[in-house]
């Protein structure tokens, strides 16, 4: 099947956003396409741990390199994951509160939009810090505080000066998300800290703008979910994305916004 961002296609090197519009529903694609870019720059110490691996996807577009193994709660999409040639050594079903690996095993964990889905976020993190090295490095991506303020919908309803309905829309967004921890960096540096990580960078991405698209990426984005539920396949033809890649690349390639509702955090094992 002819790719829209198959070399030759449009006269460009396809990028990372060209990977995720081309399989993803478009709220999914932009995101990940964008925390592609964040995590793809993570100097990986070896070996590699990726906690919430789901069916590899992510993993198999953003990193050069094999990822020495990858867990998650969903066998299924584990299954898709080991089919994907050259992206992980091993992969295992496991919850990120009880790791199945010894101590100081790995010089680098992964963990994409992971941690704010598990509720006992200590145990996790502990987790986290018991299966790295002295010095091990940990990249994660999660919501900020500002998650839910900058959604369309809370936008509209401020517009409206209806502040309420807009503090109702975004914890219902977050709670349809299952967003445990929607902490601000501070809160993160405390938890983090406590665990025996330190942030080494932080950076916010993914402005008030790209969120609002985002938002409302997921209303218009519906046909994928029906195609999903129909074939198994987000996108039945890259061309059928176009549209949606002429709107939101745009989000992609802005420049890293002062404040976001994301952020990434980069830490080091605090050696003791």
């Amino acid at each position: 099947m002819a790719s829209r961002s198959a070399p030759g296609v449009d006269g460009r090197k396809p990028d990372l956003f060209d990977k995720h519009i081309d399989e993803m529903p478009p709220h999914r694609a932009v995101l990940r396409a964008v925390e592609a870019k964040l995590m793809s720059k993570v100097s990986l110490r070896h070996p590699v741990l990726d906690i919430g691996a789901g069916d590899g996807h992510f993993a198999s577009v953003t990193y050069r390199e094999l990822i020495d193994a990858g867990v998650d709660l969903r066998f299924r999409d584990l299954l898709v994951a080991r089919s994907r040639p050259g992206v992980y050594r091993l992969t295992s079903v496991a919850s990120g509160t009880a790791l199945p690996f010894r101590d100081g095993a790995f010089g680098t964990v992964l963990a994409n939009c992971v941690m704010e889905h598990i509720p006992d976020l200590e145990a996790a993190l502990g987790e986290v810090s018991r299966v790295l090295a002295p010095g091990g490095l940990f990249a994660a991506t999660l919501p900020s505080e500002h998650f839910p303020d900058f959604l369309l919908g809370s936008s509209l309803f401020r517009f409206l000066h209806l502040p309420g309905l807009a503090r109702v829309y975004g914890a219902f967004f977050n709670r349809i998300s299952y967003h445990y921890h929607v902490y601000p960096l501070e809160t993160w540096r405390t938890k983090l800290e406590t665990a025996g990580l330190q942030i080494v960078e932080h950076r916010y991405y993914f402005s008030a703008a790209a969120h609002r698209a985002l938002d409302l990426s997921h209303y218009l984005g519906v046909p994928t979910l029906l195609s999903h539920t129909l074939t198994g396949r987000w996108v039945l033809h890259p061309w059928l994305m176009a549209p949606f890649a002429w709107w939101l690349r745009r989000y992609y390639e802005e420049p890293f916004p002062q404040v976001g509702a994301y952020q990434f955090v980069l830490c080091h094992k605090i050696e003791r």
